[in-house]
């Protein structure tokens, strides 16, 4: 579940998803089980609602953990199950229920944050047209996919459509809507000799245009390019991140053993357990 599973979608719907609400049921549910523990409500009523609120967030890990053990591959799921588990087992339900709710909130904004230039770089692409239409010599007009233009063919674009490549107009007067790639909210007026870019969108006015960069050559192409690549690149913080993340897991179990062998009480080893569960999220977040 945490950095392995997750996948959100936008912001509306990952406020309004199931395993959004689901997260919120589980929080709500140990927070009514603090308040009745302290109102002097019967003890197996706040054990319950706790319960019930660690069992909602808490299962999709375990489970993400146990489909990691079945892959061959350790995370941080399999620690947030054992502090889950060794809570429930020691009857600190509460504490179980909250730590699950932090986790389970935590992947899902984690998931989404990483999905986010994903989501741009489709928004990016979109904005240019599929097709274009191209002039023939003798004047004849076809209709050819857009990345199938050439350098210094010449195109023809009408009003509402978008231009297809990077270039410099012949003949005609409109305004462009440079917005999707400048940020520029007002259009401009474009002449003979001005030049336009690919992604833009033509207003009011029949142009005829030389293509001058197409493809990945257009300056569109090159922003889509450079999103793709920051997204993949990590930084040299993250490549060491990811290097001891796998190692994270074993040394906080060994922790928890030392304290519970020193101490002889598996209560601390609990609390080891839980105070890693926070730095495993870290651990997981996507780079």
């Amino acid at each position: 579940m945490i950095g392995r599973f997750a996948c959100p979608g936008s912001y509306r719907e990952l406020i309004s998803s199931r395993e959004t609400l689901l997260c919120l049921l589980g929080g709500v549910l140990a927070a009514v089980s603090w308040v009745a523990s302290l109102s002097g409500a019967p003890a197996w009523l706040a054990a319950a609602l706790a319960l019930t609120g660690a069992a909602i967030n808490g299962l999709p890990i375990v489970k993400g953990a146990v489909e990691g053990l079945m892959e061959k591959q350790v995370n941080v799921d399999e620690l947030v199950s054992i502090a889950l588990i060794a809570s429930v087992a020691q009857g600190e339900y509460l504490s179980a229920a909250i730590v699950a709710c932090i986790m389970k909130a935590g992947s899902l904004v984690e998931g989404f944050l990483s999905d986010a230039a994903r989501r741009s770089i489709k928004a990016l692409a979109a904005v240019t047209p599929d097709t274009a239409t191209i002039i023939e010599p003798g004047g004849r007009e076809r209709t050819v996919p857009a990345a199938e233009v050439r350098v210094g063919q010449q195109l023809r674009v009408r009003p509402g459509e978008r231009i297809p490549v990077d270039a410099v107009v012949l003949s005609g007067i409109t305004a462009v809507d440079e917005s999707s790639i400048t940020g520029e909210p007002l259009p401009r007026s474009c002449t003979t000799g001005d030049k336009v870019l690919a992604g833009t969108m033509n207003y009011n006015g029949v142009i005829v245009v030389e293509a001058q960069r197409v493809g990945e050559d257009t300056t569109i192409g090159k922003v889509v390019r450079l999103v793709e690549e920051a997204e993949a690149h990590n930084p040299r913080a993250a490549r060491l991140v990811d290097k001891y993340a796998q190692w994270f897991t074993p040394v906080v179990l060994a922790c928890a053993a030392a304290a519970w062998a020193v101490s002889g009480e598996s209560a601390r080893a609990v609390a080891v357990l839980i105070a890693g569960c926070p730095c495993a999220l870290l651990m997981a977040a996507p780079t």
